[in-house]
């Protein structure tokens, strides 16, 4: 009996080493390499053969004449990549990094920089990452103890400038959507812009409305003044789409997510249940382009019939 119970310990003890060995065989996700997106503006994405999170967020590097400044630092673990690819294109160092908002794919790698960076954030990003807890996707344990430091000290309201010239940046916050501090970010002489999450990809997006008190209904608002309030884009970098798009498609996509929102507030007038407006959304032939699957639009129906 002794015999078989050790035999049975053993075989699972081989069981769980072969799990291990597997696991820790499988392959990193790499960066995708480099992008130029325009002349000192570059765009560290992920492979699109790959689906998934993979390295968590697209990261902008624009050089300036004196250092670099990023717009999101991807998962935990990435750091040394970015810099490895940033020292590909120059050997400024990188003095600045914006980030459009508190989640762990977008400020994942943030205490692997330098602390003499100074990071730039909305006034309730900032609010966010100082959280004395929080569920793991607002990573604000990240922020704790030691890494304290690495707490923004540079946070603006509705709007503000960095630098000046070619190298001016520009940042907006036009309300709650994604979270309830996302910024744009616009490279101004680039002609570009990074929306964050609040363009994640060309589909419905997630919108957090538990942990970073997100608004579906102000989602719709948000882009629609971005729209309106932002001049001179032609490029767009997207929070997760693997390539950059055009300032044409960013207003498509405003379009094709408020057309929702409205049919989801149409429904709360007529009297009718959210789950009979997400079954009977039809998606207009012109966001044809764009992913609606039904489970994310009874989400987000959801998420309107719960704000009214």
């Amino acid at each position: 009996m002794r015999r078989s119970v050790c035999l049975v310990c053993l075989t699972l003890l081989g069981v769980c080493l072969t799990v291990a060995t597997y696991q820790a065989r499988q392959p990193r996700p790499e960066i995708h390499g480099v992008r130029e997106v325009a002349a000192n503006l570059y765009m560290l994405a992920n492979d699109p053969a790959i689906p998934g999170m993979q390295t968590g967020g697209n990261t902008a590097v624009f050089v300036t004449a004196v250092g670099v400044t990023l717009v999101d630092t991807k998962l935990e673990g990435y750091g040394r990549d970015i810099l490895d690819l940033v020292a590909s294109v120059t050997d400024n160092p990188v003095t600045t990094i914006i980030n459009t908002h508190t989640h762990y794919d977008h400020t994942g790698s943030n205490t692997e920089f330098p602390e003499t960076v100074d990071f730039v954030v909305h006034e309730n990003t900032l609010a966010q990452m100082s959280r004395l807890s929080c569920e793991p996707v607002t990573n604000c344990s990240a922020f704790k103890g030691d890494n304290s430091s690495y707490l923004p000290r540079i946070t603006y309201s509705q709007r503000t400038s960095l630098f000046s010239g070619d190298e001016q940046i520009d940042l907006y916050h036009f309300g709650r959507g994604h979270t309830d501090g996302d910024t744009f970010v616009v490279f101004k002489a680039a002609r570009t812009m990074h929306t964050g999450d609040m363009f994640q990809r060309k589909g419905l997006p997630f919108i957090d409305v538990a942990n970073g008190n997100g608004s579906a209904v102000e989602f719709g608002s948000t882009l629609k003044k971005a729209v309106a309030g932002i001049e001179d884009v032609d490029t767009v970098i997207p929070g997760h789409h693997t390539e950059p798009v055009t300032w044409a498609e960013f207003v498509n996509f405003s379009d094709f997510f408020n057309d929702l929102i409205g049919k989801a507030q149409q429904g709360i007038a007529n009297g009718q249940g959210a789950q009979e407006v997400a079954d009977a959304y039809a998606k207009p032939t012109r966001f044809n382009d764009f992913q609606a699957p039904p489970q994310t639009v009874r989400t987000i129906v959801d998420h309107v019939y719960n704000e009214q």
